[in-house]
């Protein structure tokens, strides 16, 4: 269910004023209606089509955009652009705020000059994430405000706002979506914007930066924080819809779930009026008040955890307001997964019914399912299929060699966030644990320590620069007996083919490229292998060696990855072929090497050209020779 139902519209039926855009564009489309100079970010989906629409006007020179290598550091780079008088705003997913955290904290006590705005998508579901943690939290936790936009129209709206506030009470403010508003399609105003946004500060030395005794400014912050919630441009963002209602309920939901909130109010025809709360941080206890004591019943509905139930209820508690609290347990709101129509459907019977009759409540507890299908994949009409690396990825050269060189059953194998993770799937599985970014390295020194086994630690070069490093200088400093193989494809694959430090200049025109192989040996370590992913054989021998190693060893298992080289129109050659009499039907390409265009088809093996991508890998896979490459 989207906010606007795109079919519906056409060239004639939209108004030549407006325009429609998905959240995420609704986010650049603010930041340009802002004048903001400068922005970064870290890939991560879902915020990472609003960075790719940034990185693209960046190279038309309208503003100056860059992909920092962790979101520590592109909130520390939009921080000084905001110290200096230039409004800026970094961008990330809900895990990278966990990152830039370190210096969110220290910055909401001295604010800043120039406005800045934090843009933070969460991922409810799981959907491209290790976690769905809600970021709501991070207001109560940084003394920092936060927005939560429910619309196309209102995440530019917001985000404009936003940047005045910001300079208003020279606090960065946290502007956060969720994926089904970043991806939700609806109608936004057009509004004309600059063609090249300046960035030229200047930065005003003072004492405050630098003094110790900063319990001065966490009072100050106090202080904002208690302007900010009764200021009318603030609160503002929050709306009571349908007030004409004559009911004694009241639903309270946050931004971005109203629109599937007021979807399903109307479907079961529920003469309720809806408290819309977009400013999640602060809280105006004067306003909410002024609402809610009109009302006999409170019902919350929010997606995952009870921030605002638990916020509000204190209120209510504490102002002494005679209403009943009706929560999301009561409600049997998940505190899990996406909130969507069908899962609001209970619910919302439960509001329509008699809070009073002892039995509207009542239910007997559901007994947990095992963790297993609920019906035969051969009842379902479409098959369910596992994520697969895609043909031609380099990655399954290296997940070969690492597989053959080890025994993945007394083995312990931790990998890390990016397409790689996918080589835990079967028939490949090479990976064992994977927790956050840069974990594995760190986990397999932990392994290492406490079990009686040879450690391996996948980790890809994005994820490497973005959090790797640290751990290996620890691995170096204490001698830890770890392998740590880093397949770089030389960019952020996952996320949509970004540059990372390892792109070259065709990926990533004007940016420098770092050499791993020198920055591994300038750590310290004494293994050090660089390899072509294709050579198979000869990797599996290394990396025997680097195993036996006593200490950590590191080998870089280096090839490109295969969408770019569409994406970039490289020549990729012609596939290779099976010479049907040296084929004895081994089964080691499309079974053990898990190519998707080697297929059997009556009895043969064959390639199927018309995926197959030519990185001949499978020709170096094959203990037979019997996949012969074409000359070129």
């Amino acid at each position: 269910m989207t906010t606007v139902n795109t079919n519906e519209f056409s060239a004639k039926t939209i108004p030549k004023e407006t325009q429609l855009l998905m959240g995420n564009r609704a986010v650049v489309q603010g930041l340009l209606e802002a004048k903001v100079g400068l922005t970064t970010a870290y890939p991560g989906t879902p915020s990472t089509e609003i960075q790719m629409q940034l990185y693209k006007l960046h190279k038309k020179g309208q503003l100056y955009f860059e992909f920092s290598v962790n979101e520590k550091v592109a909130l520390e780079i939009a921080a000084a652009a905001a110290l200096s008088g230039v409004r800026s705003a970094v961008i990330m997913k809900h895990v990278g705020l966990n990152v830039a955290s370190d210096p969110l904290m220290a910055l909401a006590y001295f604010g800043v000059v120039g406005g800045m705005v934090l843009v933070v998508v969460d991922d409810p579901g799981c959907l491209s994430s290790q976690n769905e943690q809600d970021s709501r939290f991070w207001g109560k936790f940084s003394h920092l405000p936060i927005l939560e936009p429910s619309t196309s129209q209102e995440v530019t709206d917001t985000i404009v706002k936003a940047f005045e506030l910001s300079e208003r009470y020279n606090s960065i403010f946290i502007v956060r979506l969720t994926n089904f508003t970043s991806l939700n399609t609806s109608v936004v105003e057009k509004f004309p914007v600059e063609e090249k946004l300046d960035r030229k500060g200047d930065f005003f030395k003072d004492v405050r930066y630098m003094i110790p005794a900063r319990y001065i400014y966490h009072k100050e912050v106090h202080g904002k924080l208690k302007a900010i919630q009764n200021d009318p441009e603030f609160i503002r963002f929050n709306e009571l819809k349908y007030p004409d209602s004559r009911s004694n309920k009241l639903i309270i939901t946050q931004g971005s779930i109203f629109p599937m909130v007021d979807y399903s109010r109307n479907f079961v025809k529920l003469d309720v009026p809806i408290l819309k709360i977009n400013a999640i941080h602060p809280l105006s206890t004067e306003q909410l008040c002024g609402i809610i004591k009109n009302y006999k019943y409170v019902y919350f509905v929010e997606e995952l955890e009870t921030y605002l139930e638990d916020q509000i209820s204190a209120i209510i508690a504490k102002n002494n307001l005679n209403v009943k609290i009706i929560g999301k347990e009561m409600l049997r709101i998940p505190q899990e997964n996406k909130i969507t129509p069908d899962v609001l459907l209970e619910p919302f019977e439960l509001i329509k019914a008699d809070p009073e009759d002892e039995n509207t409540f009542k239910y007997e507890e559901i007994p947990q399912l095992p963790f297993e299908p609920v019906m035969n994949r051969k009842e379902l009409l479409i098959p369910r299929t596992l994520p697969r690396l895609c043909d031609g990825c380099s990655h399954r050269g290296a997940f070969y060699a690492i597989k053959r060189a080890t025994n993945v059953s007394t083995h312990i194998l931790p990998s890390d966030i990016g397409c790689y993770a996918l080589g835990q799937v079967s028939p490949v599985e090479v990976g064992d644990f994977w927790l956050c970014m840069g974990a594995s390295i760190g986990t397999a020194m932990g392994f290492s320590l406490t079990n009686n086994k040879p450690v391996v630690a996948i980790i890809g070069d994005g994820t490497f620069f973005h959090a790797g490093i640290p751990p290996l200088i620890n691995a170096v400093l204490y001698n830890h007996n770890i392998t740590v193989a880093i397949l770089n494809n030389r960019l952020t694959a996952m996320t949509g083919g970004q540059p990372a430090p390892s792109s070259d200049s065709k990926i990533a025109p004007g940016q420098n490229q770092i050499d791993i192989e020198a920055l591994v040996k300038g750590l310290g370590v004494k293994w050090v292998k660089s390899v072509k992913v294709e050579d198979v054989r000869e990797n599996t021998k290394l990396f025997k060696e680097a195993v036996d190693f006593e200490g950590p060893a590191v080998m870089i298992f280096n090839g490109d990855c295969i969408v770019q080289l569409y994406k970039h129109d490289f020549d990729l050659g012609e596939s290779p072929y099976v010479d049907q009499e040296q084929c004895n039907h081994c089964g080691t390409c499309f079974i053990d090497f898990d190519c998707p265009s080697i297929v059997k088809f009556n009895g043969d093996i064959l390639i199927k050209e018309e995926t197959c991508s030519a990185c001949n890998i499978c020709v170096h896979v094959c203990p037979q020779e019997a996949i012969i490459p074409r000359k070129k």
